[in-house]
């Protein structure tokens, strides 16, 4: 058993441990630990940025996915001539994944051949024609240019359209783009194809001949 003498000398060595303790307080995180505050809250920030990067990329893949998807139907539906269906899908992808010359022509086609909005078809087939290509791969969801097929559409878009001088010029740079290719010079598809842009040259001309009488006319009456 502690004698009292004992007692006092523990209860003065504990109350100099309390105060030695109160005159310097235990390190908080960060102080002594290797790490100061500033770079635990960048390391804090580095995180949140990292976790909402992965979140934000994970999206996107989905939403790539997702499109893709619509694309390959609306091309099944094209196959199909279910062109109303397929214009839906593809105003979809076109307003998500930005424009490229594919989805213009697969778009132009449809309005050409099935809601049959020839404006809306020019519109659209115009955009693609810059990219038209023969090296176009059919069928592929990383095509993002044109087939040549698309100045031909083009140039009936705008035989529908009263147009006749730009359909006359596209079915020649059709005709043009095929030479040596599939169609041979001889073949009947070329020479139906000739005949109409030869058809739209002689529409274009009777066209502006009928608006200078037009204007003529116009103009004798004003005096």
């Amino acid at each position: 058993m502690k004698t009292l003498k004992e007692n006092q000398n523990w209860s003065a060595g504990l109350g100099t441990y309390i105060q030695n303790q109160e005159a310097t307080p235990r390190p908080k995180i960060g102080d002594d630990d290797g790490i100061t505050n500033r770079t635990m809250n960048l390391l804090i920030i580095l995180f949140t940025l990292l976790t909402v990067g992965v979140s934000v990329a994970s999206a996107t893949a989905n939403d790539d996915v997702k499109y893709r998807i619509l694309l390959r139907q609306a091309m099944l539906d094209i196959d199909r001539m279910d062109y109303d269906k397929a214009i839906v899908k593809l105003l979809e992808v076109r307003s998500n994944t930005g424009e490229n010359a594919n989805v213009n022509h697969l778009l132009g086609k449809c309005y050409l051949y099935g809601e049959v909005s020839a404006e809306k078809a020019v519109f659209y087939l115009n955009r693609a024609s810059a990219e038209a290509t023969a090296e176009y791969e059919d069928w592929d969801l990383d095509e993002t240019r044109a087939p040549l097929e698309t100045l031909y559409l083009l140039a009936k878009a705008y035989e529908s359209t009263e147009h006749y001088d730009m359909a006359a010029d596209f079915y020649a740079q059709f005709l043009e783009s095929m030479e040596g290719g599939k169609v041979k010079a001889s073949s009947r598809t070329y020479a139906i194809i000739s005949q109409n842009a030869t058809n739209c040259r002689i529409a274009a001309a009777n066209q502006a001949s009928s608006d200078e009488q037009v204007g003529i006319v116009q103009n004798a009456k004003v005096q």
